[in-house]
């Protein structure tokens, strides 16, 4: 297929994947919980917002609404953890992105090395890729928020840099696929050999 040889180059090496709305389909899932959360603590969050920002960990997010928005009586640890848990209660309901996963069974099929690199937590990672069973075994590596530097989310390299690093392959031979323009600039900040933006391939859900 065409595409496919667009989107999966033969220079290629190494594949890293972003997990929400790239490999799994679940940004209708977080925008749920954001908006939870936002009437539970008392804050204003728009699903444009959400998607400027997604790639993002949820502290990061919600540390920089509460500066924009002057949020003084909101405690940040309290509302991280809330959300996550309103994001794992939605979870199990999550599905593969069709088109991406096509991608990722053509990738084994040449023998990559294939890796997850997500601003995600460990918690909601591993709910996501239970729920569609991809957790034991699948992908190579996965880096989530967890494992990177404190502050060092999307769009700094780190989280790709991180995942090229763990399949043992060289950043220029990598292939990064992202849904989101902060995960775009840092595939690109990361010297991948091509960032490819997902929500452009056909068949790619829609938020609403």
């Amino acid at each position: 297929m065409a595409v496919l040889q667009e989107l999966l180059p033969a220079e290629a090496k190494g594949l890293v994947f972003d997990l929400d709305g790239t490999v799994l389909d679940t940004m209708a899932h977080h925008w749920q919980a954001w908006k939870q959360l936002s009437e539970e603590f008392g804050f204003s969050l728009s699903v444009d917002q959400l998607l400027s920002l997604a790639g993002k960990p949820s502290r990061a997010i919600m540390e920089l609404l509460c500066e924009e928005q002057g949020l003084t009586h909101i405690d940040i640890d309290t509302a991280v953890q809330r959300k996550t848990d309103l994001y794992v209660e939605l979870a199990g309901a999550t599905q593969v992105v069709e088109c991406v996963m096509e991608i990722v069974h053509a990738g084994k099929a040449r023998g990559l090395p294939i890796a997850i690199a997500t601003g995600g937590s460990k918690p909601q990672v591993a709910k996501s890729l239970s729920a569609v069973g991809l957790l034991e075994g699948f992908f190579d590596a996965i880096v989530t928020a967890n494992d990177i530097t404190p502050g060092n989310g999307k769009p700094h390299p780190e989280t790709f840099l991180r995942a090229a690093e763990l399949i043992g392959v060289d950043p220029k031979f990598c292939v990064g696929y992202e849904d989101a323009p902060l995960g775009m600039e840092a595939i690109k900040r990361a010297g991948f050999l091509l960032a490819v933006d997902v929500t452009q391939m056909p068949g790619y859900p829609k938020l609403v």
